[in-house]
């Protein structure tokens, strides 16, 4: 069976007929749809019904091609990032989204101006499918500017935030990093990815010298990194105040449908949490010999001499028996995924990095892995089907009803990692055990104390950034004041990492600011979840696809309440927590059993 993702349900090739007819239908319709806002839109022989329904199949006809053609170009991409060919397509049809953009605007004008516009949903199946969708539309028409600014404003993102984001990535990926001869080591030259990869490594010596390394290479890119995260966060300043958001963590809680007790709720939550993580780490700073908690090069050491290794194919089975406990629904979704060939799985040269899942507009996912044998590889298989499970739950909603926001889109993913912790920790010998559990403990360290501090950092830059421009002395300041406000007394402050908001490309997301708190609520929520799964057994699994179901149509509260979960309730995500202090008293008595 091919290891290499089989991608000819959406074109057989970039010469396939078809992907230039999707083109060229996109343009058309895009015209089309423009024209007949302008000469249609007031005829009376159609009612406000009629039209809202024409609009919408138009649009999603022009999403499905758009998307399709888009994912393709991605794809292909992604397994080889020198394909210029992909490249060139990709940005072909993201020239075009300027003109849907107008589009949105121009439908939400119209119809935040009907009457009564409860009734015009309820008089049609079809709409009443796309009721939360259309009441959300007349909501972000509040916020909207007119349609010919709008496209100005898209258009010149790509001259502005745009391409402070390709500069910082540019900057970033070329950043080349001398490693002296020191601590017994032979001077190198590393790229800026592999040197940070060292914090994982074996030896110490290796680690604190990228960790000096690391910072002193940042410090030759820091001034036009600072003029990158100036711009950017400026042009997100301007466009809270253009569109009447109160600040731009407003701005970020309205499109990501999240109301703002609900994220009062999660910060509560993580609060409590860091004494959890801290415990872990002042632990792991006692068996590496440290007096005044983790210095940053020590946050990744491994505490295991080896590490267990797994074959593709013995990963797979894992997975599926796993899933097969849990829901037998699942367990096919992955025998499917593996049978259609939706993964692509070694790591090759040309290849990028890391594992994603990529929902496609036909009903189907493509997943991308760099599985190189190692026991955490099963976690990653797990969650990125997770993501491939959630949006097989989707497929047969109407494709406008399949888009889910940031702060939802971990859940499924982070809950199938706990399927397997779970039977892992229940079945697997102490060795294998530790392993997973360090893998995980180590995530929680990101997800809550790390996406903490970088919400601090985030919350505080926004607003220095809305009176001045800020220095890079002052923003490592920041960067500095949020690690410690997160990782307290568990973090040596004499070795942190000011720099981190080089690294970071979440920060240098015009349109996605605070990409930070979704991953916390998506780990909580779904631990949660599990948790709601063990009290309720079987009975649980028709809430869990409900709820997957409701993402794309749904605000995050009503998602909630859909199952019967109050998120605006801190006692809900204390169950989450309850487990993941069950993970961390786990592993901390192994690592005393191994003292």
């Amino acid at each position: 069976m091919s290891t290499h993702w089989d991608l000819t349900s959406l074109y057989a090739s970039f010469d396939d007929p078809k992907m230039d007819k999707d083109l060229q239908d996109v343009r058309n319709e895009i015209q089309s749809l423009k024209k007949w806002f302008n000469e249609e839109l007031t005829d009376n022989k159609l009612n406000d019904t009629d039209k809202i329904t024409y609009i919408l199949k138009q649009m999603t006809s022009i999403d499905y091609k758009m998307d399709r053609y888009a994912a393709y170009a991605r794809l292909q991409s992604a397994t080889d990032t020198t394909n210029q060919i992909a490249l060139e397509k990709l940005n072909i049809i993201e020239a075009l989204y300027p003109d849907y953009t107008q589009l949105e605007v121009m439908f939400g004008d119209y119809i935040s101006e009907i009457d009564e516009f409860d009734k015009v949903i309820s008089s049609s199946p079809y709409l009443q499918e796309h009721g939360y969708i259309l009441q959300e539309m007349v909501e972000i028409n509040k916020h909207s500017l007119d349609s010919d600014t709008e496209s100005i404003i898209a258009k010149m993102k790509n001259t502005g935030s745009t391409s402070w984001t390709k500069l910082h990535q540019q900057l970033l990926s070329t950043l080349q990093v001398k490693l002296p001869a020191k601590y017994g080591l032979e001077e190198e030259i590393k790229p800026i990815s592999t040197v940070r990869n060292m914090a994982y490594s074996q030896d110490k010596n290796v680690r604190k010298r990228a960790y000096e390394s690391e910072l002193e290479a940042y410090k030759k890119i820091t001034l036009p990194m600072s003029a990158c995260l100036n711009g950017i966060k400026g042009e997100a300043i301007t466009q809270t105040e253009l569109r009447g958001f109160s600040s731009p963590l407003d701005m970020t809680l309205f499109y990501s449908r999240m109301d703002s007790k609900i994220l009062d709720a999660l910060l509560k939550a993580i609060e409590e949490g860091l004494p959890l993580v801290r415990k872990y780490l002042k632990k792991k700073a006692e068996v590496l010999g440290y007096d005044n908690g983790l210095p940053w090069y020590e946050l990744f050491a491994p505490l295991g001499d080896e590490i267990s290794k797994v074959a593709y194919e013995e990963a797979k089975h894992i997975v599926y028996d796993n899933f097969k406990s849990f829901n037998p629904n699942l367990a096919d979704f992955a025998q499917m995924a593996f049978d259609k060939n939706w993964i692509d799985v070694e790591p090759r040269a040309g290849k990028r990095g890391g594992a994603f899942c990529s929902n496609l507009p036909i009903g189907e996912s493509r997943v991308l892995l760099n599985f190189n044998g190692v026991l955490t590889n099963v976690i990653t298989l797990a969650h990125e089907l997770g993501h491939g499970y959630h949006g097989h739950c989707l497929k047969d909603e109407e494709l406008l009803n399949r888009s889910y926001t940031m702060p939802i889109a971990e859940t499924a993913s982070t809950f199938c990692e706990t399927i397997i912790i779970k039977s892992a920790l229940a079945n697997w010998d102490d060795k294998k055990r530790f392993e997973i559990l360090n893998d995980q403990v180590i995530r929680y360290v990101g997800i809550i104390m790390d996406i903490y501090s970088r919400f601090i950092f985030e919350k505080a830059l926004f607003e220095k950034r809305d009176n001045t421009t800020l220095s890079v002395e002052q923003i490592c300041d920041l960067m500095a004041d949020a690690q410690e406000k997160a990782y307290g007394d568990a973090l040596d402050s004499r070795f942190n990492h000011p720099y981190m908001w080089v690294n970071k490309i979440h920060y240098y997301y015009a349109s996605r600011n605070y990409y930070n708190f979704p991953y916390a609520f998506g780990l909580l929520l779904a631990k949660g979840l599990y948790a709601m799964y063990e009290n309720e057994g079987d009975s649980f699994l028709s809430k869990y696809d409900t709820l997957l179901r409701e993402t794309g149509k749904n605000s995050i509260y009503g998602i909630g309440q859909s199952v019967g979960i109050d998120l605006t309730d801190v006692q809900f995500f204390r169950g989450g927590l309850r487990m993941i202090e069950e993970d961390i008293d786990m592993l901390i008595d192994l690592i005393d059993r191994n003292d």
